[in-house]
């Protein structure tokens, strides 16, 4: 692998790809909406850490710097996709742009729809027309729904989804076979699990946990936080996903299925009021909590069977909470708010 595009290359876990990406010697080409949303001077700040002087862009801009190419540019935006991939130098596409969450999906679906499916059969097009041939792209634990059979195999029916978003991305999925089955497009979709870790998202409990907590605000803990997630650390997802898109570049590898899922999750379920108290205890100070009903399109329970990534890679996540929290918490206490 020696060419890689990115999408979402400002969020969560787009960032760490990129920056894992550039250390390790990759031509990096990246791209992001830079959506206005409240965590938009995260967007930046990520960015300006990757090299990117995010907040002097104009919509439409390429900027290349000396680890990277950056556009500026919307995967609904099928003119400047165009024009961004007739320059890219690419042997994969990792995708990891999505309009993100289960609640708001309940809430505004059509912004998921056209972000997260229409925006999704643009990149696989325009893979298909500039002849890049793998494609790896987020998706899901919630695609599993109220499934109560765990930890999730792969091979576990995900055709009940409890909100739109994981209807979306269970059409990814869709999408994506037939795309390897039509046009031989090879295709891995990594159904992801509770990924927390520095720089996580502001709408994520992580961050609401830990901002609520420093500023003395209450915080709305649904069913009694009593849920267990399968909380999964950042850099072992961006492992994950490196060790695939190498062995979805090695030749000896033709003859493996063009379509493949996995999860990644860390495989050790914990309830979510645990994951705020080691947050608590990290800043020496107790939340205050206000205790609710598990709110609609939310799942009980989440826990990832990752044989299947091990047998593949080799690779297991297995970051311990303890260690990964603290980092977490490590670089919420330095950030600039």
């Amino acid at each position: 692998m020696s060419g890689v595009l990115i999408t979402g290359a400002a969020g969560f876990i787009g960032y760490h790809v990129c920056r894992r990406c550039i250390e390790t010697g990759y031509q990096v080409y990246a791209l992001d909406n830079l959506q206005d949303t409240p965590e938009q001077h995260l967007k930046y700040e990520r960015l300006e850490n990757l090299g990117v002087r995010a907040r002097n862009l104009t919509y439409g801009d390429v900027i290349e710097t000396e680890n990277m190419t950056f556009c500026y540019c919307d995967l609904n935006d099928t003119d400047a996709m165009s024009v961004f991939f007739s320059k890219v130098n690419a042997d994969i596409v990792i995708h990891l742009a999505a309009q993100t969450g289960v609640r708001n999906s309940v809430s505004s679906p059509d912004i998921y729809f056209r972000n997260n499916i229409s925006g999704f059969q643009n990149l696989l097009q325009a893979c298909r027309t500039y002849q890049i041939s793998r494609l790896i792209f987020a998706s899901s634990s919630s695609v599993y729904g109220e499934n109560k059979q765990m930890p999730y195999h792969e091979s576990y029916a995900t055709d009940n989804p409890v909100s739109v978003y994981a209807a979306t991305k269970k059409a990814n999925e869709i999408m994506a076979r037939a795309y390897s089955n039509l046009f031989g497009i090879n295709t891995v979709g990594l159904r992801f699990f509770t990924v927390y870790g520095p720089w996580v998202r502001t709408d994520m409990a992580s961050y609401i946990f830990m901002k609520s907590i420093s500023e003395g605000k209450t915080i709305e803990l649904f069913n009694n936080g009593r849920s267990l997630r399968d909380f999964t650390y950042v850099d072992d997802v961006v492992n994950a996903i490196l060790l695939i898109a190498e062995k979805m570049t090695l030749p000896d590898l033709a003859s493996c299925p063009k379509y493949n899922i996995f999860n990644v999750g860390n495989s050790k379920p914990v309830e979510l009021e645990k994951y705020l108290n080691s947050i608590e205890r990290l800043l020496c100070k107790s939340a205050q909590i206000i205790n609710k009903p598990k709110p609609e399109g939310d799942v009980t329970a989440t826990y990832a069977c990752v044989d299947k990534l091990y047998d593949f890679t080799g690779f297991r996540p297995d970051t311990p909470i303890e260690e990964g929290v603290k980092k977490m918490v490590d670089w919420f206490v330095n950030l600039k708010r």
